[in-house]
């Protein structure tokens, strides 16, 4: 089954690859406008359908910039002050992801996406399996993000009801910066992402059989354990429930990118060992998981015009009829007793 999708995605990979890009273009943008949709314009589910169209045709890292001027519109729509903040963020975080990870833009978008499907757990285990240790930068930004507009979103009201005139109040400035601040889940969970996105690329680099299982196994419990005593030192309720059960779904998806991308056969592992004039060699070799297509040459015998002709081997099985036949011809042609061929 694995073969058989990896000859499909490769045979059709110039038109699912843009398909895939507008999904995710698609939720992404239809998750901008239930959360901080304050510009009609930009915030409708045509704009978003066509924004997602453009996404698909550009490279990943122009799904990161329409969206960021999205929200920026959003913001400005909002308030002048919120949208002066975030786009002050969204300077540092750009400037931290483009010179650091700007090869994992797929990372940067899906990290906010998981978030509001409840399974962000997946994200820094994914980037130590399939990405180098830059990931975790990519998956910082997009964590960032998350919380800063999920903060504006919670305190939207309070925003548009400040009133500037009353020195009292707290400015916009100091309600929207103490999103980043003062949240201190944020940076919970930046900490526990780094160290399983790290750990999940050491463990998975290892020379240890079933490297990628033991990799997914411990970035999971690091986050389980972490997340949970976290929550506890910090007094944060009611999210343990919902943190164990995406930590669930995010170790399913963890085993089903396994099955998709990891190729070694440890079962058929060699250990050998040689030597020239100057060393010892003690070599591990682990075998790639290839499942080759069999590609039948077959000679006709009595038909030299079809000599050396390919055919595919699932497309006829003869019949005994027409093995017999066959039989018959080769005995008749290399003067053997047809019996010797059953």
């Amino acid at each position: 089954m694995k073969d058989r999708f990896i000859r499909f995605y490769s045979k059709y990979e110039t038109w699912l690859f843009p398909v895939i890009k507008f999904f995710v273009a698609l939720t992404l943008f239809a998750m901008i406008n239930a959360h901080i949709g304050f510009m009609e314009a930009v915030s409708s589910w045509p704009a978003a359908f066509v924004f997602a169209l453009v996404c698909a045709l550009l490279p990943v890292n122009a799904m990161i910039w329409l969206a960021a001027a999205v929200v920026l519109a959003d913001m400005y729509a909002l308030s002048l002050e919120v949208a002066v903040t975030t786009l002050v963020l969204f300077a540092a975080l750009f400037f931290l992801y483009f010179r650091f990870a700007p090869e994992n833009g797929i990372m940067a978008v899906l990290t906010p996406v998981s978030f509001g499907l409840r399974i962000p757990y997946i994200m820094p285990v994914a980037g130590g399996l399939l990405r180098g240790i830059s990931s975790v930068f990519a998956v910082i930004c997009g964590t960032v993000v998350y919380y800063y507009l999920d903060g504006i979103h919670q305190n939207a009201g309070t925003l548009t009801s400040v009133d500037t005139a009353d020195a009292d109040q707290p400015s916009r400035f100091d309600i929207s910066i103490g999103q980043l601040l003062g949240n201190k889940e944020m940076y919970l969970v930046i900490a526990i992402f780094t160290v399983t996105a790290v750990v999940v690329w050491i463990v998975r680099r290892m020379e240890v059989d079933y490297a990628w299982t033991l990799a997914i196994i411990s970035g999971m419990i690091i986050e389980i354990a972490g997340l949970f005593v976290g929550y506890l030192v910090l007094g944060i309720n009611g999210k343990t429930v919902v943190m164990l059960a995406g930590s669930i779904g995010s170790m399913l998806i963890a085993f089903i990118l396994q099955f998709l991308f990891m190729n070694l056969d440890y079962a058929r592992t060699e250990r050998v060992q040689f030597e020239d004039d100057d060393y010892y060699y003690y070599v591990k070799a682990v075998p790639k998981k290839m499942v080759s297509v069999r590609d039948v040459q077959v000679k006709h015998f009595g038909n030299t015009g079809s000599m050396g002709k390919r055919i595919e081997h699932t497309r006829h099985v003869p019949n005994a009829e027409e093995e017999e036949h066959s039989r018959r011809v080769l005995a008749k042609e290399f003067d053997i007793d047809e019996d010797l061929l059953k």
